[in-house]
């Protein structure tokens, strides 16, 4: 299995995050699955400092190795868990400690994959990129070790 995915913006930047196989798994395989993919990055409204993009998994993804807090450089799987038709679902990476919720409160969300510390300066950069210019085109796929 692949220990590693990267995300490349198209406005510049790349990072690198370490899956998290001890941790989720199963989350992993479902994520891997659908790699590579291509769509579209946004800032998110209600968990402050947290880009995200949405995916579609082929098999669904159940709840492992769930937060409701996230730190700098946590990658994280969310789906709208209590919808039981074709839910949403997107992964989001973290550029700043938060409390993960939406307008019903906490949510939980499935942590599979880390930014190594080294790159945080970059999160944060692509971050408030996002967040101050809007959208971009976002590339996700599987590192070969």
């Amino acid at each position: 299995m692949p220990s590693k995915i990267r995300f490349i913006l198209e406005r510049g930047g790349e990072l690198v995050a370490d899956l998290l196989p001890e941790a989720a798994p199963k989350t992993i395989e479902r994520v891997l699955e659908v790699l590579p993919h291509e769509t579209t990055v946004y800032h998110t409204r209600w968990c402050g400092r947290e880009i995200n993009f949405p995916i579609k998994s082929i098999k669904p993804v159940l709840r492992e190795n769930q937060t409701a807090t996230a730190s700098t450089g946590d990658v994280v799987y969310w789906k709208e868990w209590e919808t039981e038709e074709n839910p949403p679902e997107a992964l989001a990476i973290y550029y700043g400690a938060e409390v993960i919720r939406d307008h019903r409160g906490f949510l939980p969300v499935n942590l599979f994959a880390r930014i190594s510390q080294d790159q945080w300066p970059q999160i944060e950069e692509i971050g408030i990129r996002v967040w101050q210019k809007g959208i971009e085109k976002i590339h996700i796929e599987v590192v070969e070790d």
